[in-house]
């Protein structure tokens, strides 16, 4: 029987981007998030990172079903959660469980089945006991996120089994020729985008109702040490939330000065932001197409995909219809 560990939570900043609240925001609700990252009133009409990102999960849940994971370059929801993949494929925590996701991903290509303990090769740990935990820390988030689900069994991969949206998004894979050890990187990205986003989205929704119970979601992944305290990995979800963010809220375009004001408020300075702003002009090589940068000879510029921009109207719209 694998026990997943204790949380220990404290309100004294967001749960999700890392931001340090002041004494008067500690005392607002929700406890564990931001005024950024806050889940949004019921019938409310403004598009919100929350609403967006749930609405991106909703949209790409359904082209996954229907095996458009192969062209997942063209359908704009499939490329933006693979920008968001790529992200996190390069985060110095979140990657051992991208390479998981993949791992598990391609044994079901083949074998319609997974097995855990080839996953303790990506798995970061100084003992096989660490590394094993990584592995249980993926399994449990991946039953979060809809890709694995509760069985029957005696052996590990037979009480958790993978999904039917698991089984229909590689079913698709397999018109991918060569798929031996790993997938190609945009669909490994895309599928990975797609647990990490939902795994936002589930954690908020846990935050929501005050962090009561057994935590799901993104923050099941976070590091810890034996004594329950946890660590939030901001350069992926501070990044990601300011990016869902600033397009749900109708800007299209973003500086590099912005960023930076804002990720400070995050404790996240130096090296680290300069690595994010790096990773969005594409100075670190990637295929990301989330935002396009401009240098004006001192600073960067952002603007955001175009085909992202009319997503989010479609998303707006769709909103606004559900709210009359």
């Amino acid at each position: 029987m694998i026990v997943p560990e204790k949380f220990s939570l404290n309100n004294h900043k967001c749960w999700i981007c890392g931001y340090r609240k002041l004494d008067v925001e500690k005392k607002m609700s929700p406890r564990y998030l931001c005024f950024w990252c806050s889940p949004s009133e019921e019938g409310e009409e403004q598009l919100t990172p929350e609403l967006l990102i749930n609405d991106l999960i909703l949209e790409a849940g359904e082209h996954l079903r229907n095996g458009n994971l192969i062209r997942c370059e063209d359908i704009d929801v499939l490329s933006l959660i693979a920008d968001i993949g790529d992200l996190g494929g390069r985060h110095p925590h979140f990657k051992q469980f991208t390479s998981m996701i993949g791992l598990i991903a391609v044994q079901v290509v083949l074998e319609k089945s997974y097995t855990p303990r080839k996953l303790l090769k990506v798995a970061e740990g100084a003992t096989l006991n660490e590394k094993w935990k990584r592995v249980c820390q993926c399994i449990f988030f991946l039953t979060d996120v809809s890709l694995l689900e509760h069985g029957e069994g005696r052996y590990i991969q037979d009480r958790f089994r993978p999904s039917n949206l698991l089984l229909e998004l590689t079913s698709s894979i397999e018109s991918v020729s060569k798929v031996e050890e790993e997938l190609p990187p945009r669909i490994a990205n895309c599928i990975a985008g797609y647990a990490l986003l939902y795994g936002i989205k589930t954690s908020i929704e846990w935050l929501k109702k005050d962090g009561q119970g057994e935590p799901t979601g993104i923050i099941r992944l976070y590091p810890r040490n034996s004594h329950g305290k946890i660590w939030i990995p901001k350069r992926f979800t501070a990044t990601t939330m300011y990016l869902m963010g600033h397009l749900a809220h109708g800007y299209d375009e973003f500086s590099e000065n912005e960023l930076r004001a804002w990720l400070s408020n995050r404790g996240i300075t130096g090296n680290d932001a300069s690595w994010i702003i790096n990773w969005l002009n594409r100075t670190i090589p990637s295929a990301h197409r989330l935002v396009n940068p401009r240098f004006d000879g001192i600073t960067y510029h952002f603007s955001f995909n175009i085909n992202y921009i009319r997503m989010r109207e479609r998303v707006r719209e769709r909103i606004r219809g559900r709210s009359r």
